[in-house]
């Protein structure tokens, strides 16, 4: 899915930069920088964009007026997209959708600036392709469970936990205090914790099997039950207070990741979905320049 967002970010950021420059430069004059009384022209400027980028910013743009005509024929629910929500915020490891568009904007300087534009300009197109990748598809219960026995040893024992660590037993002792008078478990990790990867999420570590964590952490989190909280556990870092919030140990434990894996492995590429909806348009184009754009995909 990030693959996917990078090029399509990238080039949506390049068709804007071409559309508002050009809107600028129409509207203060012909130039749009004087640099030591050297003027850059709005045709100079148009002119070096057109040259270096507009190959791909054209084709991105054809793409895109092409996959909004299809998104209308397309039924894509909103339990669709918080689907789609969902899985990118486990990825981005979010919580809420103002966190991911603040995640979005910092790691890859994206233009979204509220949910609603992200999911018109990105994640709706985007659901639209992987169902046009997935028509068709079909997974059955024996499929899955196939998979899972051929392939046993990628399905390991896992557990997801949180913890809260601290640097001293006076330390632990005081958050354990607060833990058995009730007060919340991820408010007093984001509070407490000294670990600056969980900390800030309510101290979550997603799943992790054996051999990922020092001794004395793993031996304590693979023992408690889920919801259970340890007492604190001492190694090399510090003290660990831990909460297993869920455990991963059977065929139905994986079946939904089984499903996606099979999914991924049957359906087609992004790259022929795109050239099978491009092949069924009407596409004139109208500058020299780019004549033989989609010369190749003509041939095949």
């Amino acid at each position: 899915m990030k693959k996917m967002m990078f090029a399509t970010i990238g080039l949506a950021c390049l068709t804007a930069l071409a559309a508002c420059n050009n809107d600028e430069a129409a509207t203060n004059g012909s130039a749009v920088a004087v640099v030591d009384g050297q003027e850059i022209t709005e045709a100079e400027f148009v002119d070096t964009l057109k040259t270096r980028y507009g190959d791909q910013t054209l084709e991105f743009m054809i793409q895109e007026i092409v996959l909004n005509q299809v998104i209308e024929d397309l039924e894509i629910t909103e339990e669709e997209l918080e689907d789609e929500l969902i899985k990118l915020r486990t990825e981005m490891g979010v919580e809420d959708n103002d966190a991911l568009i603040a995640a979005l904007q910092t790691q890859f300087n994206l233009p979204f600036e509220t949910m609603d534009e992200f999911i018109e300009e990105y994640l709706r197109p985007h659901v639209a392709v992987q169902k046009l990748a997935t028509e068709g598809v079909e997974i059955t219960e024996e499929d899955k469970i196939a998979f899972y026995e051929e392939n046993e040893a990628q399905f390991p024992e896992q557990v997801r936990a949180s913890h809260i660590l601290v640097e001293d037993e006076q330390t632990a002792a005081e958050v354990m205090e607060k833990i058995e008078a009730g007060e919340d478990f991820a408010e007093l990790a984001i509070e407490y914790s000294t670990d600056p990867g969980s900390g800030p999420r309510g101290g979550d570590l997603n799943f992790f099997g054996k051999g990922q964590m020092v001794a004395p952490f793993e031996e304590a989190a693979f023992s408690l039950a889920i919801d259970e909280i340890s007492e604190p556990v001492e190694s090399e870092f510090g003290y660990h207070i831990i909460k297993v919030t869920d455990r991963r140990d059977s065929y139905e434990d994986y079946a939904d990741q089984i499903e996606q894996t099979l999914l991924a492995q049957q359906s087609k590429s992004r790259d022929a979905v795109m050239e099978e909806i491009m092949a069924q348009a009407d596409i004139k184009i109208k500058d020299s320049q780019f004549a033989d754009l989609f010369s190749d995909q003509e041939e095949e």
